[in-house]
């Protein structure tokens, strides 16, 4: 700035020399007018100097709110969709996280919505009389942490015929109530809010009313709940662990199958063993190119429980849908079925990196059903078998009775045995004499055998030699008639 004023101080000094020279020359209008002009410059350099520099500042400010404006935007698409362009850098600017954005979120809660289906908590359930029993659903009572919002609707009325899984609550130690015991599978046969009347679908079992007699409070689901793979994902295994001991303490389960389901809680998302069946072992791969997947189906769902098209696997129904292709990038990896990864890797698309075992998903629904129809038919061979007991029982009876009357019999048979044994003895007796005079027979024959044997061979001897003799003779006879 120094050096600024310099310069007018210089410029100053310089104006008035010139403007005193030509004073003499000039007329004073003149001279006024130059002085006039020299000073309204120097006053527009000053003023258009300050003008520069106070645009430069809003400029500067201007091109940081535009660039902050420009980020805020980006952060809010990104919030609402997951990804977005910043305008200013060209940059795409996403979130790693599934749910890091409103449209994911409400995505996500609409399919765990739907998976779940609709539930009724705490309804106050009566008892059972002739097939029947009445439910009381809970009112819905105003959100406390909002006093302006709306009075929620207490219209939550059933239509006939709809089928509920009922669930008794048990209250944790922890004061939180949750369904504990599962009670079976009903109709809705009459509905006037809050009152609900309900019929079981299948014939109660003696178990089942007892637990429905007890009373208390009932969780109420339009859909069975589903099982899935991220449950406890979040937890640590210690953890999981603990919940399915005292899930399977208090309803005295197998000890076994609990080992068992912790291993498979363990187990899942590490190496799978050789020995693991086929459904359970998936493949960890890699993109070695990007893919876009369709996942949604151009349909909307035709039935109340139809979530997937059944050839092509695309979701029909609304709250399953994606709403845009399922994308991969080269290097991402992911996990895929066997038949999936292998025909994947045959077209180049993915390298197969490891084989993961992933724990099989239960179907609550069919396996209740199972186990009941196998309850039943464990019954019906309980009552057979006890059939058969009853007839073994009389059959032994009748057996008893024949014993005795074959005990009878085998005291008069024992007397007839000993008369037998004696005769048996002196037929014994008769029998060795016999064999000893055959003995003594058959070595008389054998020595006279021997003897026939010997005169037989000094009689065969004697016949050669007399034959020699005869043939000796004939031979000096015929020699003397040849002579």
């Amino acid at each position: 700035m120094t050096i600024f004023y310099i310069v007018i101080a210089v410029l100053v000094l310089l104006f008035g020399i010139l403007s005193y020279l030509n004073f003499q020359t000039w007329h004073i209008v003149t001279v006024l007018a130059t002085f006039c002009c020299f000073f309204a410059a120097f006053a527009f350099v000053v003023l258009s100097s300050l003008v520069l520099k106070t645009q430069a500042a809003w400029r500067a400010d201007y091109q940081n709110k535009a660039e902050m404006h420009a980020r805020l935007e980006t952060e809010v698409e990104v919030l609402e969709t997951g990804a977005a362009i910043n305008e200013m850098t060209g940059q795409l600017v996403s979130t790693d996280d599934p749910i890091g954005s409103i449209l994911t979120a409400n995505a996500e809660l609409k399919r765990v919505m739907h998976a779940r289906g609709r539930v009724w908590r705490g309804c106050q359930a009566g008892q059972l009389a002739q097939n029947s029993i009445e439910v009381v659903m809970p009112t819905r009572q105003p959100d406390p942490t909002n006093p302006m919002a709306p009075v929620p609707s207490q219209d939550r009325s059933l239509d006939i015929d709809t089928v509920l899984y009922a669930f008794g609550e048990v209250p944790r130690p922890d004061g939180i109530v949750l369904p504990g015991v599962y009670l079976g599978e009903f109709i809705v046969t009459m509905t006037n809010f809050p009152n609900v009347t309900l019929e079981p679908a299948l014939p109660l079992t003696q178990q089942q009313a007892q637990l429905i007699n007890r009373g208390g409070t009932w969780t109420l689901y339009d859909q069975m709940p589903t099982d899935n793979r991220e449950i406890y994902a979040e937890l640590e295994q210690p953890e999981v662990d603990k919940i399915i001991t005292e899930t399977f303490t208090w309803g005295q389960g197998d000890p076994a199958v609990s080992e068992a389901l912790k291993e498979q809680f363990a187990r899942t998302g590490k190496t799978a063993d050789p020995n693991d069946p086929p459904a359970t072992v998936w493949k960890r791969v890699t993109f070695l190119k990007d893919l876009s997947v369709d996942v949604d189906s151009d349909s909307d769902v035709a039935a109340p429980r139809e979530n997937f098209e059944s050839a092509t696997g695309l979701a029909v129904a609304p709250d399953l849908k994606q709403g845009a292709p399922t994308e991969f990038k080269q290097g991402d990896t992911t996990l895929l079925d066997a038949t999936t990864a292998a025909e994947m890797a045959a077209d180049g698309t993915v390298k197969i990196e490891e084989d993961v075992y992933r724990r099989p998903l239960h179907d609550f629904s069919s396996e209740f059903r199972f186990a009941y129809s196998m309850l039943n038919s464990l019954r019906d061979q309980i009552a057979a078998y006890q059939t058969e007991i009853g007839l073994t029982d009389a059959q032994i009876t009748r057996t008893q009775e024949v014993v005795q009357r074959r005990e009878a019999l085998g005291v008069s048979l024992d007397k007839d045995l000993n008369n037998v044994t004696k005769e048996l003895e002196q037929i014994s007796a008769y029998n060795d004499r016999l064999d000893a005079h055959l003995k003594t027979v058959l070595a008389e024959v054998s020595r006279t055998y021997r003897s026939v044997q010997t005169l037989r061979e000094a009689l065969v001897e004697t016949q050669e030699k007399q034959k020699a003799q005869i043939d000796q003779q004939l031979t000096a006879d015929e020699q003397q008639t040849a002579l």
